[in-house]
This record gives structure tokens, C-alpha cells and sequence, in this order.
């Protein structure tokens, strides 16, 4: 005997513009399949909104449209900006780094994806590194800290040479880190108090 399945429709798609064009492509079906994940869950305040979501590259929507990022994580925009780019691997290409929450703990941190990879690497969100701790709710501010000599920090430890770019987070006025990949992990380098 066969079972029948029922769909549950998406709540709502009234956000998207009547001007979409048809799907036509791969890169198109991925982006789209990378939307309906986005809008199936909605019950967390701080997402971006569809409008800033035009900001994330077509090629990072397979990545994050997966389930192994979508199970877990949802987008937040708790901060202004919600994603950076740039050469955090030192392969001259654009990677993404975004703002994420982990939906089980609901504790912040943040997503870094290598253009051309498959995968991508969590910092905070449930994921501890370095001083950062796994959780980077005290984070109000964030920014590429382009390849450069890196200034001695608080940490009496030997100041890392960088790869590519790297992370800079903060919490103004009170203590800061240096986020950088080392060829196989980010690191943590601690900047200030």
C-alpha cells in the first residue's frame, strides 16, 4: 500500500518581487533552493532581511543553502555589516565570513567560506576558539583586518604572520581578537584587554 505525503506549504512569499525571472539555470535552481531554505524558518528575529540577502555571493548559495549550514545555523544581522568579504586564505580570491546563531543554543558567532570550497568553518555559534569563547554575543564589532603585520596584542605569545586577511572582532572599547587562518583552522590572536 502506498502512503501518501503531505507538503506544508511556505508560510509566506510575498516578499519576493513578481519580476523573478524563470529558472533557467543551475546556479539559478541553487539560489532559489538556497531561498526556500532561508524562508523556512522564520522564527528568528534577527535575520536579515531578503533585500540584504542580495548581498551574499551566487557562489556561496550552495554552501549555505545545504543542509549541514541550514540544520544548524540561520543568518543573523545582528550587526552592521552582516557579512564581509575578503582573501582570508591567501588564494587571491573573495572569501564570504557572515554573521550566524546557532538555532539549538542560540549562541552568535560566525561562518567563514573559501571561495571554491564545499564547506565552511564556524567560529563561535557553539564552536570555541581561542579567547573568543564558543559563544560571541559580547562581539559588537567586526571588520577585515587586511594582510599586514599584525601588532603585538595582550597575548606575550609570537605575533602571527598572515596567510591572507584575517578577522578583526571586538567589543569597543574593552577587549578585541584577530581571526586568521593558519593553512588548516582559524586561529585566535588575542589584540587587546
Amino acid at each position: 500500500m502506498q502512503q501518501r505525503v503531505a507538503f506544508r506549504p511556505i508560510a509566506s512569499l510575498a516578499f519576493l518581487p513578481s519580476s523573478i525571472p524563470p529558472l533557467r539555470s543551475n546556479s539559478t535552481i541553487a539560489y532559489a533552493f538556497f531561498l526556500a531554505v532561508l524562508c523556512s524558518d522564520q522564527g528568528h528575529a534577527e535575520e536579515p532581511s531578503w533585500e540584504q540577502l542580495q548581498n551574499i555571493p551566487l557562489w556561496a548559495s550552495a554552501v549555505l543553502g545545504s543542509a549541514p549550514f541550514s540544520d544548524p545555523y540561520v543568518f543573523s544581522n545582528r550587526l552592521n555589516p552582516f557579512l564581509l568579504q575578503g582573501d582570508f586564505n591567501g588564494d587571491s580570491r573573495l572569501d564570504l565570513a557572515i554573521l550566524v546563531q546557532q538555532k539549538k543554543s542560540g549562541a552568535a558567532g560566525l561562518v567563514v567560506i573559501h571561495a571554491g570550497a564545499s564547506g565552511f568553518h564556524v567560529i563561535g555559534a557553539g564552536t570555541a576558539v581561542g579567547n573568543g569563547g564558543d559563544d560571541f554575543s559580547w562581539m559588537n564589532a567586526w571588520n577585515v583586518f587586511s594582510k599586514s603585520p599584525v601588532p603585538l596584542g595582550a597575548d606575550s605569545s609570537s605575533v602571527p604572520e598572515l596567510r591572507g586577511d584575517a578577522l578583526r572582532v571586538q567589543k569597543l572599547e574593552s577587549a578585541s581578537g584577530i581571526i586568521y587562518w593558519d593553512g588548516s583552522s582559524y586561529q585566535w590572536y588575542q589584540q587587546g584587554d
